[in-house]
């Protein structure tokens, strides 16, 4: 897996999230809210719950990364890994 910055935490409660994890937070609300339009059978709570923290967070600046971006090709990681031990 990539390097992911962690979110800080501010003595005021604020929570700063910085580059990657930022858009790490962002596709994973894309990514939810993409699964949830598919199910015809949603709940309209969490429906209600993601366009809150939509609303929140606002826009994402720029083009959002796909997972695979972020976090890297998980079959490479595992090839490399059994190159390792092997």
């Amino acid at each position: 897996m990539k390097y992911m910055h962690k979110a800080i935490w501010q003595s005021d409660g604020n929570l700063v999230i910085r580059g990657n994890t930022r858009a790490l937070l962002f596709r994973a609300l894309e990514d939810v809210k993409a699964d949830l339009a598919q199910r015809p059978d949603a709940d309209g709570q969490l429906a209600r719950t993601l366009a809150a923290l939509q609303e929140v967070l606002g826009a994402f600046d720029g083009r959002l990364p796909s997972a695979t971006e972020l976090l890297g090709d998980p079959v490479k990681e595992r090839v490399s890994r059994n190159l390792l031990i092997g």
